[in-house]
């Protein structure tokens, strides 16, 4: 099993790797109607424009530490729409207090969960209380594996291949991690909290990790038809259960 100090280093070296090689510094993230980003001259200062009214506001970050720039300026909203994760901090912004900030301050927060040194924030869903993070495991090949854990939570809710267990002695690379590349923050919580996906959206039996039931701790199947795609975005969204779609739920421990 790896150290502590041992982690912390992959993390930090991936963490940089990954942010800096990205073309996408300074990214906006739109949500009701604001665009939001972090501003480009000023450190520790957020720019939020709304698009129906035409106002502007750049407004400082009370908590804003300089290393958070590792993170190349880039926002991800969560998938609930109620945070801003700020990267490079493994914290967020809360948007109610973005969107009325005017030209004054805003809170940088963090919620603390399973492991949370060794990872890197994905996604929130604040109603059930629950995230998503990722664990690099090998800083070159990008491997990684998943957290899903309850506000101040002291342990992973899923466990099996691709999850990430503190007690293994060791882990195969090959089998028991998943590549992370494009998109860091591609993995989600359903909005209504029931399902999870550390990377891409795949409900087919072959993905990996795929999409879980976080309450039954179970693998979502869909049938592998044409539309298999287009009713796994209806399942997450919570547009349709999984019975209406045909699926079922496996163990994959």
């Amino acid at each position: 099993m790896m150290t502590l100090n041992k982690f912390l280093l992959t993390s930090f070296i991936y963490f940089m790797a990954t942010f800096n090689s990205w073309g996408v510094y300074y990214n906006t993230i739109e949500v009701d109607g604001y665009i939001i980003g972090l501003n480009k001259t000023n450190q520790g200062m957020i720019d939020v424009y709304s698009d129906t009214s035409k106002l502007f506001a750049s407004c400082v970050i009370k908590n804003w530490n300089g290393k958070y720039y590792l993170g190349a300026g880039i926002l991800s909203l969560t998938s609930d729409k109620v945070g801003v994760i700020v990267a490079g901090s493994n914290r967020y912004l809360k948007v109610k207090e973005l969107v009325t900030c005017n030209n004054k301050f805003v809170n940088l927060y963090e919620v603390d969960y399973v492991d949370r040194k060794l990872s890197t924030l994905v996604d929130v869903n604040f109603d059930k209380k629950l995230i998503l993070a990722l664990v690099p495991i090998d800083a070159q090949s990008g491997a990684h594996q998943a957290i899903i854990s309850n506000f101040d939570g002291k342990k992973n809710i899923i466990s099996g291949k691709g999850f990430w267990n503190p007690r293994a002695k060791g882990v195969n690379i090959s089998d028991d991690t998943f590549p992370v590349t494009d998109d860091f923050y591609i993995g989600k919580i359903s909005a209504n909290g029931k399902y999870v996906s550390p990377n891409e959206l795949d409900c087919s039996v072959s993905s990996f990790p795929g999409v879980w039931d976080i309450i039954k701790k179970m693998k979502v199947i869909l049938p592998d038809d044409a539309v298999i795609d287009s009713k796994c975005r209806q399942l997450f969204s919570g547009d349709k259960t999984l019975d209406e779609l045909g699926g079922k739920l496996i163990n994959k421990n």
